[in-house]
């Protein structure tokens, strides 16, 4: 009696990859010419990290972009990009000659307002006298009730004029004081400790007030705080999920390939930024450790948030397995003996796309094939 046998696709992959392994052993490859033996990779022990991967630009804390509320001539700015700076230490010096003039003029129409209001304080003294005889001439019926109504608008008007000049006089304190405050920023200090990332303008230059311009001025510098660096990274939609604060980051640059750099979630962004139909979330994850003084702003970085570790896990690459349809945690391997090729049936553990953790069928140090890619 002949009984059929029942094939999932799973035991039949794992056939085909048994007898294409032998094929290529035996006869060759498809134009029956000798083909290299398949790749074979060891079994290692190594810690097993699955995380997210993003792309993004490394950001100091913050930046202060430095103008200026005088104008004039760039006297002096010896400072370069990367130079460090300190909070109060002069980057650049002006020639005072306008602003100078400015305060002159401005002091000037104090002075004026001011000697305004001593006469018009001198004219009420007058008015307030004549309308006190007024009264003492009127009491002894010597005149008028009009006269003394006339009295009594003179002195009102001398009254007004007084006040008038002193909010004259008020305002034209406020503009001295603001030109004497853009002379004092002809010398251009530092607002805080840090590094000047951008430099936009250069000795002989003409710049213009931020306070006068209605460009808002001309810009002068950026000086950036590189105590503390992040990366904001872009998440895609899928991933976002499964991040979350303070989970541990690793985070690598193309200026230094060799080395990887630690880093945590500080922050995950509520909404979404769209992109050619694709939705991403941007993480601020902080660089920490003694080494991110060789990262600069700007800088393009990769970042992989740790989802889960999986240390001293027995590992081989995600191309050698075969998996079972029906059950991720079952597998085969084809493992390489002195004895030829033996597909084995092997347990497995978790996984991150590129190396898979097997936690029963294999041993250490033993060698594994990567499966041969399809012919058409």
């Amino acid at each position: 009696m002949i009984q059929s046998i029942s094939m999932t696709p799973y035991r039949i992959y794992v056939l085909l990859t048994a007898l294409v392994f032998a094929g290529l052993a035996c006869n060759g490859g498809a134009n029956g010419k000798p083909e290299k033996e398949p790749r074979a990779h060891k079994v290692v022990r190594d810690d097993l990290v699955v995380s997210v991967s993003a792309t993004g630009v490394v950001e100091p804390e913050y930046k202060v972009e430095v103008k200026s509320k005088a104008s004039g001539e760039i006297l002096e700015f010896p400072h370069e990009p990367g130079d460090s700076v300190k909070k109060g230490e002069v980057l650049i010096r002006l020639d005072q000659k306008t602003e100078q003039r400015n305060v002159a003029l401005m002091e000037a129409d104090l002075s004026k307002a001011r000697a305004e209001l001593e006469s018009a304080k001198a004219d009420l003294l007058e008015k307030n006298l004549a309308l006190k005889r007024t009264r003492t001439l009127l009491e002894k019926q010597l005149i008028s009730g009009q006269e003394l109504d006339s009295a009594v608008a003179h002195a009102a008007v001398a009254q007004a004029r007084v006040s008038q000049i002193g909010a004259i006089i008020e305002k034209a304190s406020l503009v001295v004081e603001d030109a004497r405050e853009r002379l004092a920023e002809t010398v251009i200090e530092s607002p805080i400790d840090g590094v000047i990332v951008e430099k936009t303008v250069e000795r002989g230059q003409i710049i213009t007030s931020g306070i006068t311009s209605v460009t808002g001025g001309t810009r002068l510098l950026v000086v950036a705080d590189l105590t503390r660096l992040y990366v904001y990274a872009l998440v895609d939609e899928t991933d976002i999920g499964q991040v979350a604060m303070d989970q541990k980051v690793t985070v690598s640059v193309d200026a230094y390939p060799e080395q990887e750099f630690d880093g945590v979630v500080q922050r995950i962004y509520p909404v979404g930024e769209t992109s050619d139909n694709i939705t991403v979330f941007r993480v601020k994850v902080e660089i920490l450790g003694d080494r991110k003084t060789l990262l600069r702003p700007g800088m393009t970085a990769n970042v992989d948030i740790i989802l889960r570790k999986r240390p001293n896990a027995l590992i081989v690459p995600d191309e050698a397995v075969a998996y079972d349809p029906d059950d991720e945690k079952k597998g085969a391997v084809t493992v390489k003996t002195a004895k030829g090729n033996i597909v084995r049936q092997v347990t497995l553990g978790e996984t991150n796309g590129f190396e898979t953790e097997v936690t029963t069928g294999l041993k250490e140090g033993e060698m594994v094939l990567i499966k041969p890619p399809i012919r058409q």
